[in-house]
């Protein structure tokens, strides 16, 4: 063991038996001065001063004055009395350098003699200006750079530098120790001036012998700013250094001689001087992880890295099982399940994967346990548990749950709750059904939901890929039925997407099913729309969808020629506005300003500071930050849209009698028997019990009824019939 690691941790008896061993042996001093410097660090050094008399003497009797000047030297750096060391350091620096041409300059620039009041600082002084030799490299803060002494005049006292800048010139040796840094040959800056090939190899092949220059720069240890710093002043900075940095922070998290602590933004990487236990430090980062997402991250970055000793990774997964189990770690109920489903995919046991982690089987088995509600359209306990898993990954793989829940009668669990699958189970769950020859009850559920398509988009787009590609056959609704319902659904996603990523994700692929195929599938299944239909599909166009939907359905309206265009005027609202009353209009528009003056540029100053926090590429605070600039000029810009189709309710032509925006519905429900009376407004108008948006579903339903009529209407929770009793204007004033 090193006398560096055992002055550390202050194992004296076993470092005064090491020095001694050393003595004896005559080996090199390079080790030992390090462990003087630690031991100076912990004012331990009196200790240190019987066995070095008794060493330097030794190494001066034996022919290396040099040698026992400079155990003595770094003992007085240390801390030690320039008393007691001040006659034999002065002994041993003149018996070791006293026939050197340089010896008298030297030592009378420096002050080196016994009436120098402070022989420490005059001891660096000497020690400083006789490293000075041809091929050692300094460095000056204030301009010069990095540059590379050539040449050492001992008859004018003078250096000759050449600079990395091209610069070269000559300095008294006297302003050389004062104004240079002097270089080791380990720091990169160094290295850069005399091997920078070389240099760039390391980089690639060997970041940790740069990451171990840098922490030898700094006492061992730096963070990871510091270390961006040093490497910025080799060329590694933007791109360069993300992709660095990242590869070279995985390796030092998996190398036992050093210690990464703090999280992606911010950490503090640390040079250890004796290799650390590979599963306890492993394990003592992931407990000290920011949260459990964290540590979940680095088991990730783990598992799929190459190389990986099986007992590291199954400690790691046992550490990761023990925070996920244990209650009083802060952690959210979707972490949680993360993490259960990432032990049942990766735990191991016998070579056997292992059993679903009991605290979630616990949690699946007394869900399902729990009665199904009356209303079909809810989602049982399970179902709602399921769609709680935080991404697709886990929600794909919480299919398997079922058949480990239910048991063989799992096929008819799930056809039964078909309609509430998790986004990401969706298709996985579909598959197994097939497997299963279920696809009669498929093709079953794809009529349902194609007169409900707001239910389940995820279900609907699935089985819309199989029917449309003619992989799931049954008697379904025309063509042109279908394609309004997909359309219609299409609509739905579009207004739900800003903001939901899993609607986005939604859209995106009913979008790519519809516009798939040459010709389109959306414009196969219109080719044989009658004008009605057409004017229908126009009308929920008109609400938004994709351009490139828009655009199929627009030239299969000029295919059939003037006929479509001549229909009889539009009511108002279906027109290509937003109609809103004055106050909805300021009140939008004031929320369009504090968008743009005072979240928009709010959120431009969260990303200059995430971005002060280093690594772009592992920064969680500025991905955050990006993410919510996405979101909020993508609702800048939606606004600004929809403000220039705004239309004022107090100038619109609102016909008597009849359900549309500006007016107050008294109805029935037909099937509860109860009576309401509702305000129908814009979208911007304000909300409450008696006041809905005329693009509200309910609103939506009796759009253009009369007194007297009926109307059964789509709600998300199912349908609703009811009957107009009476229609009046709203005051809009």
């Amino acid at each position: 063991m090193s006398l560096a690691i055992l002055a550390t941790e202050e194992n004296w008896q076993a470092f005064d038996d090491a020095w001694t061993a050393l003595i004896a042996s005559k080996g090199p001093i390079e080790e030992l001065c390090a462990a003087i410097e630690v031991i100076g660090s912990k004012r331990r050094i009196s200790r240190c001063l019987p066995t070095l008399r008794i060493h330097a003497e030794s190494l001066a009797e034996n022919g290396r004055a040099a040698d026992a000047a400079a155990i003595v030297g770094a003992t007085l750096r240390a801390g030690g009395p320039a008393g007691e060391l001040g006659e034999p350091l002065l002994k041993y620096t003149e018996a070791a350098f006293g026939s050197e041409p340089w010896w008298s300059a030297f030592r009378d620039m420096a002050g080196l003699k016994r009436e120098t009041l402070d022989l420490r600082k005059a001891w660096i002084y000497f020690d400083d200006m006789r490293s000075y030799k041809p091929g050692v490299v300094v460095f000056h803060a204030s301009g010069w750079g990095v540059g590379e002494v050539k040449e050492v005049s001992n008859a004018t006292m003078e250096i000759t530098v050449h600079f990395a800048s091209g610069k070269k010139d000559r300095f008294p040796l006297r302003t050389a120790v004062e104004i240079f840094e002097r270089l080791p040959a380990t720091d990169l800056r160094a290295q850069r001036l005399l091997d920078p090939q070389g240099l760039e190899k390391r980089l690639k092949e060997q970041p940790l012998e740069i990451l171990k220059a840098v922490l030898l720069r700094y006492g061992g240890k730096a963070s990871n700013m510091t270390i961006r710093n040093a490497l910025a002043q080799i060329g590694v900075d933007g791109t360069k250094w993300s992709n660095w940095w990242k590869k070279t922070r995985l390796a030092a998290e998996n190398d036992t001689m050093y210690r990464v602590s703090g999280n992606v933004a911010k950490c503090e990487v640390e040079l250890l001087r004796r290799a650390m236990d590979p599963i306890e430090a492993m394990r003592r980062q992931l407990k000290q992880a920011r949260t459990l997402k964290d540590a979940l991250s680095r088991v990730r970055d783990l598992i799929g890295g190459e190389k990986l000793a099986p007992e590291i990774r199954n400690a790691a997964l046992q550490t990761i099982e023990e925070l996920a189990n244990d209650e009083k770690v802060p952690a959210p109920l979707d972490q949680r399940l993360a993490a259960w489903m990432m032990l049942r995919e990766h735990q191991k046991a016998d070579g056997t994967p292992a059993a679903t982690p009991a605290p979630l089987l616990e949690r699946l088995k007394a869900a399902a346990e729990k009665a199904a509600p009356a209303d079909p359209r809810v989602p049982p306990a399970l179902w709602a548990f399921l769609q709680k898993m935080p991404g697709s990954r886990e929600q794909e793989r919480s299919v398997s749950l079922l058949a480990e829940i239910y048991g063989e009668r799992w096929v008819d669990e799930a056809l039964t709750h078909l309609a509430h699958a998790a986004p990401g189970m969706a298709k996985p769950l579909i598959d197994e059904l097939r497997k299963a020859k279920k696809d009669q009850e498929l093709a079953g559920w794809y009529v349902r939901l194609l007169a409900r398509p707001r239910l389940s988009p995820f279900v609907l787009t699935e089985l819309a890929r199989l029917a449309e590609t003619g992989k799931l056959k049954g008697e379904f609704p025309t063509p042109v039925q279908r394609a309004m319902a997909l359309i219609e659904l299409s609509v739905y996603l579009q207004e739900e997407r800003v903001g939901d990523s899993v609607m986005a994700r939604a859209q995106q692929k009913l979008t790519e099913l519809l516009l798939g195929g040459e010709p389109t599938l959306v414009g196969t299944m219109l080719e044989g729309a009658d004008i009605p239909a057409l004017r229908s599909v126009r009308a929920m166009l008109q609400r938004g969808v994709d351009d490139r939907i828009d655009s199929v359905v627009t030239d299969i309206v000029l295919d059939m020629g003037g006929d479509v265009f001549r229909s009889e005027q539009l009511p108002f609202w279906m027109e290509e506005k937003i109609w809103t009353t004055r106050a909805g209009l300021q009140k939008r528009e004031a929320e369009l300003n504090e968008l743009k003056e005072k979240k928009i540029p709010a959120n431009a100053e969260a990303i200059a500071k995430a971005a002060s926090y280093g690594d772009l590429s592992e920064n969680a605070e500025w991905e955050q930050a990006i993410e919510e600039q996405r979101q909020l000029t993508s609702a800048a810009s939606e606004m600004d849209k929809e403000l220039r189709m705004a239309a004022l309710l107090e100038n619109a032509n609102i016909p008597d009698n009849t359900v549309c925006p500006g007016t107050i519905v008294h109805y029935r429900d037909v099937r509860a028997g109860t009576t309401h009376t509702v305000t129908i407004l814009g979208p911007w108008d304000a909300k409450d019990d008696s006041t809905i948006s005329y693009k509200a579903p309910l609103a939506r339903g009796m759009l253009g009824k009369t007194a007297g009529q009926t109307a059964t209407i789509e709600l998300p929770s199912g349908t609703q019939d009811v009957e107009i009793l009476s229609v009046a204007l709203a005051s809009l004033g």
